[in-house]
């Protein structure tokens, strides 16, 4: 035996070795050292909303323009202000925006809804929350919809509510969720409905 068949006979055992084990241990960095096994586990980030609650379309009016205008076949992105538009009101629009603009090709697949429980001045809202909708009480569904989200409400403070493209209410993001959890949700939802 010549000494080429040897070492041909090493790197052919060698070869066989890693090709058993080079899985098992990629396997085991990725469940050990990334959050490979979080994200395939479906859903985290936020809480589903069991049973599902009909919203149907909805009827809003957009911030810039205040042209009134139906929200239908798209998700959508909701929270409920409980008082004239404040700081925290302000960074809420923000966030909702921001995580909109951050599914960038997908961005156009979801929309973003304040539901008000008192008339607002919109003037320092129009140019920064462009394309933001809203409902305040003047609207005629307006105690509908606020009766239909309060019977999803978790008791979560100022929750972030996500409604499906067909208008059902499905999940709820407690107040302090990290955004990029929600941007997550969203990327997979609207991949697995394609």
């Amino acid at each position: 035996m010549s000494l080429s068949q040897k070492n041909k006979g090493k790197l052919t055992l060698i070869g066989i070795f890693l090709l058993f084990f080079i899985p098992i241990i990629a396997s085991w960095y990725l469940v050990f050292y990334t959050d490979f096994m979080q994200d395939s586990q479906g859903i985290q980030h936020g809480t589903l909303v069991s049973p599902v609650v009909s919203i149907g379309s909805i009827k809003a009016k957009e911030i810039s323009t205040m042209s009134e205008v139906e929200i239908t076949k798209k998700w959508v992105l909701v929270f409920i202000q409980n008082n004239v538009c404040d700081e925290s009101c302000n960074e809420r629009l923000y966030q909702l925006r921001q995580i909109r603009l951050a599914l960038g090709e997908d961005r156009d697949k979801v929309d973003r809804l304040v539901i008000f429980n008192q008339i607002n001045d919109f003037n320092e809202l129009k140019d920064p929350y462009s394309g933001q909708k809203f409902i305040d009480e003047s609207f005629k569904d307006y105690k509908f919809l606020v009766k239909k989200f309060n019977a999803a409400h978790s008791g979560k403070t100022n929750p972030i509510f996500l409604l499906d493209p067909y208008g059902f209410l499905m999940m709820q993001y407690p107040q302090g969720t990290d955004p990029k959890g929600i941007i997550k949700d969203i990327e997979r939802l609207i991949k697995n409905s394609k």
